[in-house]
């Protein structure tokens, strides 16, 4: 059996880029955890996308225009709303949602994307005779439940995008400082060791060390 201790990184440059390596492999699982179909291509971006710009000009990009903004901003608050934490919108999920679309999604994804979000508002003006954000919250959630269950008028094709949906939010918040830091128990690193405590006195589940 070869017990050979594995080389050290020697040099600053090494141990980040160690770092680096583990930290996007830890994003891509995280990814994977909250459901997310992508394409290689598209998950490493994803993975990548979470390291400091040096195109300060990216933030101005943009997939959606200012009405598809508006409706990803609303369906994220629904799938994770304001209650005792904060929601959605408030992690801003809706602003992830847009820079996904543009630098990591492929040119499939982002129509899938686009194509799915101009579903949503069309079944609501059939249904409802309003756009979607113009529909009352029963409504909202009617047509949301309905096209997770692909009934109603709603075909698999439809559920498979909605849920693609649901795990680009989940993962958007999660990622978030709100969403590691408030909704979730965190652990700054490095930080003290407790060695043993009780579950109680955590009630939820830790985020990820960063």
């Amino acid at each position: 059996m070869n017990t050979a201790t594995p080389p050290i990184p020697t040099t600053i440059a090494a141990v980040a880029q160690d770092h680096d390596s583990s930290r996007r492999t830890a994003l891509k699982q995280l990814a994977l955890a909250c459901g997310l179909a992508l394409s290689a291509s598209s998950l490493s971006a994803l993975a990548a996308s979470f390291e400091p710009p040096t195109d300060l000009t990216r933030s101005k990009k943009t997939l959606f225009n200012t009405a598809q903004l508006a409706l990803v901003r609303e369906l994220g608050e629904i799938i994770i709303p304001t209650t005792d934490t904060p929601g959605a919108i408030a992690a801003g999920v809706h602003d992830f949602l847009n820079h996904f679309a543009v630098y990591c999604a492929s040119k499939e994804e982002q129509q899938a994307l686009l194509a799915g979000l101009n579903r949503i508002d069309d079944s609501a003006k059939k249904r409802f005779r309003t756009p979607f954000l113009s529909a009352s919250k029963t409504q909202q959630i009617e047509l949301l439940t309905n096209m997770e269950k692909a009934a109603d008028g709603f075909t698999a094709d439809d559920r498979k995008f909605f849920k693609q949906l649901k795990a680009l939010v989940t993962f958007g918040y999660y990622t978030s400082e709100i969403g590691a830091t408030q909704e979730l128990a965190y652990l700054a690193i490095p930080g003290g060791y407790k060695g043993n405590f009780k579950f109680k006195q955590v009630g939820k589940a830790w985020a990820l060390p960063q």
